[in-house]
């Protein structure tokens, strides 16, 4: 019963970080340019501003359709129902559960993901609106291609990478394709297929080239299951996935790596390590500090019953992020795959105040929570620096760690 009861307080703790309020954002539009000659690219929308994809709440770009949203309230109700006849709560206790369950529902299904690659050849991070929980890497091939697949039920998304993708381009049964280019990219063409993936399942890929990335060429694909109307698909390419293709190359001059035993993280520049200590449990943490920024690494050992399942409840629990800052902007999160490894990203974005960001990964033998809190404006980075810098990561056995099909637990959520 106690530890029951236990997850019920992490579920309210968490619920409570959902405050329901617009979020302020820059009012620039999307503008894809594409050269003389070649199509628009279909679903681009100059209401849509061009920073979209910043903000990790999707709303109606979320792969969560009402049909998922019904299900999701239907459950809820079974749960509601079974707290008071095999768990012995009050129905005043119920009720309560049930008006912060609406909230932290509210926050699952406008989660996005993102999906960052980088190695000796590669850089790059797109970022995809949807509940995405489970990956599948393809690692090295001869001629140097990568592919990161994440997916969900309805949603599949990838980005790959070679030198060259014209043959690919080629090769799909499309008549609608086009060329565009956008701020950080040099040259880029678009297709939708709707035949490859089967019946009722169109892909959108962009072919993208980076600036300072000359003999490189990435892909980038969305696909919705059982939706043949490409209205949707077309709409979420244009206004936030390929605005959301960035190179990771510019990371330098705002943030440093920093190598931990197998563990690779980045800190912004500035900080300085004040203290570095051993905890209960054979727990170790590192405390930075800099102008308006402090930001704790910690890392904890676990007992791993399959390292390919990843939830992270007890960590959550054990921070409870809401209880440092609770404030009016909504909170986001985010599913955040580097190299095929997944973690989870907490965003606690108050504009022009204390803000707050978590992120929670592992590998096969430990957790790690980063936990950065800096007074937004006071700092000399912008929030979206700072995240970029909360959002990278790599491991020394990176290889072992996504040797198969790799699931986050959705419990972590709900």
């Amino acid at each position: 019963m106690r530890e029951k009861r236990e997850g019920f307080m992490l579920r309210k703790s968490l619920i409570i970080m959902a405050v329901l309020a617009a979020f302020t954002m820059n009012v620039s539009a999307v503008q894809i340019e594409v050269p003389a000659g070649q199509p628009p690219i279909p679903g681009a929308d100059a209401n849509i501003p061009a920073n979209a994809y910043e903000n990790y709440r999707a709303g109606s770009l979320s792969n969560v359709g009402a049909s998922d949203v019904i299900k999701l309230h239907s459950e809820s109700k079974k749960r509601m129902d079974m707290y008071v006849t095999d768990w012995g709560l009050t129905r005043d206790e119920v009720n309560q559960i049930a008006s912060d369950s609406e909230k932290l529902m509210d926050l699952l299904v406008n989660e996005s993901a993102v999906v960052l690659l980088h190695d000796e050849r590669n850089n790059i991070r797109a970022s995809v609106p949807g509940l995405l929980l489970a990956s599948k890497y393809y690692p090295k091939r001869s001629d140097g291609e990568r592919l990161s697949i994440v997916r969900e039920n309805s949603i599949f998304f990838a980005i790959g990478t070679k030198q060259n993708y014209d043959d690919a381009l080629g090769k799909l049964k499309s008549e609608r394709k086009g060329e565009f280019t956008y701020p950080g990219i040099t040259h880029g063409k678009w297709a939708i297929e709707t035949e490859s993936f089967g019946e009722n399942t169109p892909a959108m890929v962009a072919v993208v080239g980076l600036f300072n990335q000359p003999n490189q060429e990435y892909m980038v694909g969305l696909s919705y299951k059982n939706q043949p109307v490409t209205g949707k698909l077309e709409h979420v390419m244009s206004n936030y996935v390929i605005p959301s293709i960035r190179s990771l190359d510019d990371m330098d001059h705002y943030s440093e790596s920093i190598q931990w035993d197998n563990f690779t993280y980045r800190i912004p520049k500035g900080l300085k390590l004040i203290a570095q200590k051993s905890l209960k449990d054979s727990a170790e943490m590192r405390d930075y500090r800099g102008s308006g920024i402090r930001l704790i690494v910690a890392k904890k050992p676990v007992k791993v019953d399959d390292k390919y399942i990843y939830s992270f409840i007890d960590e959550i629990s054990e921070i409870k992020p809401e209880s440092q800052i609770i404030g009016d902007a909504p909170i986001q999160s985010a599913s955040v795959w580097n190299n095929g490894v997944p973690s989870l990203l907490v965003d606690n974005y108050q504009p022009g105040k204390t803000s707050l960001m978590h992120r929670f990964l592992r590998d096969d033998k430990n957790v790690y929570i980063m936990s950065l809190v800096y007074i937004d404006g006071a700092t000399p980075y912008s929030h979206i620096q700072l995240r970029n810098t909360v959002e990278y990561s790599d491991f020394a056995n990176v290889e072992t760690l996504r040797n198969k099909v790799i699931r986050m637990q959705s419990k972590n959520k709900m």
